[in-house]
């Protein structure tokens, strides 16, 4: 089973909010928008003995719990016999409930049952007295003249759950009594059966994790996989046989004499004290003779090179204490089931977990930020491969995987897999009070249906299509793949453009008229043509990412087709025109090219001549690819500017992109 949703109240920053999970799911946003504190969260739902403070509550206010509610889908069958009761239209509800009351600490699960609202005062009615009294006093109504004779709180608890049974459609889903199957391997310990958490943190110290000691995870895996088989092999037990033998018979002879002479010698004295007391000494040889099994020195290799972990690379102790976390879950699962496993998963908490042979729980990746100590090239496969360690194109340790992360890198989020990506941002909570974690999510289908309305429900000849969907909408977004693209879910503010051409010509007039664009998390977006703008607007406009526009409507362009223009007007509101030129809110549109308008304003001569002389100083061996350095345009302009010649159109597009920030 996976994790469908949680939904996190009074925690750190999240006061009220829920996080939707897919099979990958990743979290973006800026610094202190409460990325780490959903992986926190997950980890005090998992952790069977969660360690917090007042400083965990919001704004630190311990008068209202912190709860933290996960949904998962896709149970299992066993899964689904075990939590039967606890099952709405197949998925399972459950909530970790923590509290700090007159500083005691609280941690609790509850499911969600079908109950009847009648029966809830009974059963929070303390002690086994009033429950029967209640019970008692609830058989006079007609309705539940029926329910049978108790003489004990246990019967009459039964008798209301039988009721229950006999008629689910009078109930509705109450929170059980914090009594639900837990993570521990005691008592009714079923849920860590089904699903596992695996935490890598920001900072984790790989080369701890691979020494051997108690508690760690090189020690766990290797006494459940090896050193558990290895000290019932035959072979040793006869070595340990014939030690305990021969080690009996040396302590029977002289050993055994001297034991006697001391003992005699501790008697005399004892009697000096006391007259009829004596000492009496015995070697205890029983199980005397233990075989120890050897520890495991680990050292990673690569590109042939064996090293220590602690002497490899940052990258490479991520990946081994991830693929290390993966198998600690796989064998603890197949441990024997009446073994308890004390493992540490993080480090704040201890999990005890009992196994379940020939099973395997889901397990779920939640990384804080992949892509630390990773060469970019790495950073794309790790990418990919947790992709499709989700996905399940490609075989886990698990029979399933889930995997949520929080990242800072473009090359873990995508344009074409937009629904996986949840943006967090502050938002305000009222006067005096600390800003509140708001998540931001986006539907495929809600884009398709949108796009479709953009374009009037036809295709760019004109002809009527049906309705676009998520399926239908796919295969349009491999066109606008890029790295730049992914960029736009870390901004503030994305401009998006047709080409590098505008996009130079733009950053080289922020740079001209000294405003820093990255300082303001504005960035600027080629997206490979006209016909491509349309899907990136509507995407980053629908996560709350402010949008500016620049295209070319081009007029007079032989085959040029309005219709374009109209979508993307529809697309920013604004009213329809066929040829739109001009620099407006949140869009700027040209009849012809923006290096054509550039050359106009600043004039022809001065343009080519300062085009020249930078192409020479910057190394560039054509014009082309020169007017795509947003360094030499931004140089160009502020040198046309000191011959007083300006762009009036690139300063007016600049200060509409700047308003947006305010």
């Amino acid at each position: 089973m996976i994790i469908k949703s949680v939904h996190v109240r009074n925690f750190r920053c999240i006061l009220d909010e829920t996080l939707n999970c897919e099979p990958l799911t990743a979290i973006v946003g800026p610094n202190g928008t409460g990325k780490s504190c959903f992986l926190r969260a997950l980890e005090l739902f998992y952790t069977s003995a969660p360690r917090f403070s007042q400083d965990d509550f919001y704004n630190k206010e311990t008068s209202q719990d912190i709860e933290i509610s996960i949904t998962f889908k896709d149970l299992e069958d066993d899964a689904k016999k075990k939590f039967a009761p606890y099952l709405d239209r197949e998925e399972l509800t459950v909530t970790r409930v923590l509290s700090l009351h007159n500083e005691k600490l609280a941690a609790k699960l509850h499911g969600a049952k079908l109950q009847n609202a009648d029966f809830i005062p009974i059963r929070d009615a303390g002690s086994a007295m009033e429950v029967r009294k209640q019970y008692a006093e609830i058989r006079q109504n007609p309705e539940y003249a029926n329910l049978p004779t108790v003489n004990s709180q246990n019967a009459a608890f039964e008798a209301m759950r039988q009721w229950e049974l006999d008629h689910h459609e009078k109930c509705t889903r109450q929170r059980d009594d914090g009594q639900f199957f837990g993570f521990t391997g005691v008592g009714q310990g079923y849920l860590g059966r089904f699903t596992r958490l695996i935490p890598i943190p920001a900072v984790r110290d790989a080369a701890e994790d691979a020494q051997e000691g108690r508690g760690r995870p090189i020690t766990e895996i290797l006494d459940l996989v090896i050193r558990a088989t290895l000290a019932n092999r035959d072979e040793l037990k006869e070595i340990r046989e014939q030690a305990q033998k021969r080690y009996n018979e040396v302590m029977a002879g002289d050993t055994a004499k001297g034991l006697e002479e001391l003992e005699d010698k501790l008697t005399s004295t004892l009697k000096t004290f006391v007259p009829d007391a004596a000492v009496e000494l015995q070697w205890i040889t029983e199980g005397g003779i233990e075989i120890v099994m050897p520890n495991a020195d680990v050292k990673l290799r690569e590109h042939g090179y064996s090293a220590p972990v602690s002497a490899t690379g940052h990258g490479l102790q991520r990946a081994f204490i991830l693929t290390m976390l993966q198998h600690l879950a796989a064998v603890q699962a197949q441990a024997p089931e009446d073994e308890d496993i004390e493992i540490q998963t993080s480090a704040e908490s201890e999990v005890t977990l009992r196994g379940v042979p020939g099973a395997m729980p889901s397990l779920v990746l939640a990384i804080e930020e992949p892509e630390l100590y990773q060469h970019p090239s790495r950073q794309r496969y790790l990418s990919n491969i947790l992709l499709k360690l989700a996905s399940g194109t490609v075989p886990g340790v698990a029979k399933r995987t889930q995997v949520i992360y929080s990242t800072h890198s473009p090359l873990f989020v995508g344009i074409d897999r937009f629904d996986q990506v949840r943006v967090l941002r502050k938002i305000s909570n009222g006067a005096d009070k600390p800003r509140i974690t708001k998540t931001i999510e986006v539907r495929g289908d809600a884009v398709a249906k949108e796009l479709w309305e953009a374009c009037e429900g036809k295709d760019r000849n004109g002809n009527s299509v049906p309705m676009y969907n998520w399926e239908t909408l796919q295969p349009r977004l491999k066109a606008i793949m890029t790295p730049w693209v992914a960029e736009g879910f870390f901004a503030d503010v994305v401009v998006l453009v047709e080409g590098e051409d505008e996009r130079a010509a733009i950053l080289g007039a922020a740079f001209a008229n000294n405003c820093d664009f990255e300082s303001h998390d504005i960035t600027v977006i080629p997206v490979g043509g006209k016909s491509s703008l349309d899907r990136p607007c509507l995407i980053f406009q629908k996560f709350g990412i402010r949008i500016y526009v620049v295209w070319d409507s081009d007029k007079g362009t032989e085959g040029a087709n309005p219709r374009e223009n109209h979508i993307l007007l529809r697309i920013v509101g604004e009213q329809i025109s066929d040829w739109p030129c001009g620099v407006y809110d949140r869009f700027a549109c040209f009849e012809a090219k923006l290096e054509n308008t550039l050359r106009d304003e600043i004039g022809h001569e001065v343009f080519n001549s300062l085009l020249g002389e930078l192409q020479v100083e910057f190394g560039y061996g054509n014009k082309d690819d020169a007017t795509k350095s947003p360094q030499l345009l931004g140089e160009l302009l502020r040198r046309a500017l000191n011959q007083g010649a300006t762009s009036p159109t690139l300063q007016a597009i600049i200060g509409s992109i700047m308003k947006l920030k305010e």
